[in-house]
């Protein structure tokens, strides 16, 4: 089986920080083209809504940064694991359904308002179970060779 490779927990939280503190840059040098040449009223918009996000992009970050943690632990300590990668999967649709809703105040499409208000919670409720269900499938599908 092995089709994964394990990662070491240094390896994983390297990763993590040098990911973040590439998009922490990029976010201020968008700032800096919004304060002084950009004046693009989407653009500054945009640029505002990943302002407004930004603790929910790091919240999501960190959550799934602590089921990766999870995920390079023996098998009884690996457990929580996927319920972090679920937890952060919602977070994730919560940002991508509040993008949609910016894209629908741009365009003047009323319609991703509607959907972003009546499906939400039901959407919520799908992607953490099956998310939670594909993790946990992931995390026994691929035993450790000491198993047997």
């Amino acid at each position: 089986m092995g089709g994964r490779k394990k990662r070491s927990v240094v390896g994983v939280l390297v990763s993590w920080a040098i990911g973040l503190v590439i998009f922490l840059v990029l976010l201020g040098v968008l700032n800096i083209l919004t304060g002084s040449y950009v004046q693009a009223p989407i653009f500054v918009r945009i640029v505002g809504f990943l302002n407004a996000n930004l603790g929910l992009l790091i919240l999501i970050s960190v959550v799934f940064l602590i089921g990766d943690l999870f995920g390079t632990l023996i098998f009884p300590l690996n457990l929580p694991g996927p319920i972090f990668g679920a937890v952060g999967a919602v977070f994730l649709v919560m940002f991508l359904l509040r993008l949609i809703l910016l894209v629908g105040e741009i365009t003047g499409i009323g319609l991703f308002a509607q959907f972003g208000r009546t499906f939400a919670v039901p959407i919520y409720l799908i992607v953490f179970i099956l998310t939670l269900i594909g993790g946990y499938i992931a995390l026994f599908a691929d035993p450790p060779p000491d198993w047997a």
